[in-house]
């Protein structure tokens, strides 16, 4: 892959080996519940995933889209046994991924197998990255760079969601994402029209439909939308429906984004192929890990497409640092207790952690109240 800022070359090993990996799963409680047009979620359960090596270094990462407990233990269960196989084998992200890769061909390498996966790769980069006494976007081939950062804020009652807002601009966001997608339209146009009142004109607001919308119901809300200077909405329809994006995109004023939902290269590219939006927002989970989100940042780069970040802010952070259109930083605060240095927004921006890695060191006092048995 020809990497756009760095000259490191991303096949890059170390002699020390993998000695085991440790699991945990957790389910944090949220005291403001997420409010999506999917649903209400009071809780966000996670996988936590040590990567041990005979260098004694730790690599770290975590998996956090599921939304459901139910999904915890499956993709603590695949984790588990995808580690088994990497057991003694050279700290070689690139390496290890072809292996898991090949082995896993038959079954195939998309959904809960591809997150598994990608939850291994990055705790090998981080375990890589710590080993060199790098941080991440340095081994990478960059340097520790300003990304603007944003504030998802999970209410979508407008009073709420403008006192967040508020609160946000106070702590150094730069940005703020409201969750749109209510039955009545009219009530995504009060929420936006709150927190617009809240930040003042001029201020970066982004929206965010999580694919509750047909194609014919997403531009008629466009054009209204169109009104309101929003920085982007995002998966007004079905994530898959390219076509119907790409349809969408062009008939809107305001930029749309999709990507998060992604499930590899070839997603990145069918979709940049066609225009399907004016900016992308690849998961660093879900494309696969690190080296594949480098690679569909790149692809953005030559269709000319700015990139930004979809959750994974701590990983994120690093990435965005060395992609050649990035953008912006996502950041959901509710996460912050399990870190012992969560991402701290600093005059609209964000940097990446200095120590060697990703930056993140659990918070095992907080982990320990959250931890859920599962074996």
């Amino acid at each position: 892959m020809n990497h756009p800022q760095g000259e490191r070359d991303l096949g890059e090993v170390s002699q020390a080996r993998i000695t085991g990996v440790d699991i945990r799963m957790i389910n944090v409680p949220l005291g403001q519940p997420l409010e999506t047009a999917a649903g209400v979620f009071p809780a966000l359960p996670m996988v936590l995933v040590d990567l041990e090596t005979d260098a004694g270094v730790t690599g770290c990462a975590y998996f956090s889209a599921c939304f459901l407990p139910m999904m915890l233990k499956p993709i603590a269960l695949l984790i588990d046994g995808l580690s088994e196989m990497i057991i003694g084998d050279r700290l070689a992200p690139a390496e290890i991924d072809q292996k898991l890769r090949r082995n896993m061909r038959l079954v195939g390498a998309k959904g809960p197998v591809a997150s598994a996966m990608a939850v291994i790769e990055i705790a090998t980069w981080d375990a890589l990255a710590k080993h060199r006494q790098l941080p991440l976007c340095e081994l990478l081939g960059g340097a520790r760079q300003k990304t603007p950062i944003y504030q998802t804020i999970v209410s979508m009652d407008p009073q709420t969601a403008a006192e967040k807002a508020i609160e946000s601009i106070e702590v150094g966001y730069g940005g703020v994402k409201c969750k749109l997608g209510q039955a009545d339209p009219q009530a995504d146009i009060a929420l936006l029209t709150a927190v617009r009142a809240a930040c003042g004109d001029g201020y970066p607001i982004m929206g965010d439909f999580n694919q509750a919308l047909s194609v014919d119901e997403a531009e008629q809300r466009m054009e209204s939308l169109d009104e309101l200077n929003l920085t982007w909405v995002e998966e007004p329809t079905l994530a898959d429906d390219f076509e119907g994006h790409a349809r969408i995109t062009e008939a809107a004023r305001t930029p749309v984004s999709i990507g998060e939902n992604w499930q590899g290269i070839a997603d990145a590219q069918r979709s940049l192929s066609i225009s399907a939006s004016d900016l992308v927002m690849p998961d660093v989970i879900r494309m696969g890990g690190i080296t594949a989100w480098l690679e569909a940042a790149h692809l953005a780069d030559e269709a000319g497409v700015g990139v930004s970040s979809h959750g994974y802010s701590e990983i994120c952070v690093h990435l965005l640092a060395v992609a050649a259109r990035s953008q912006w930083l996502e950041h959901v605060d509710v996460l912050d207790e399990i870190f012992l240095d969560p991402i701290k927004p600093t005059n609209g921006v964000a940097l990446p952690s200095p120590k060697p890695g990703v930056g993140i060191s659990w918070n095992e006092d907080a982990i320990r109240r959250f931890l859920v048995k599962w074996r």
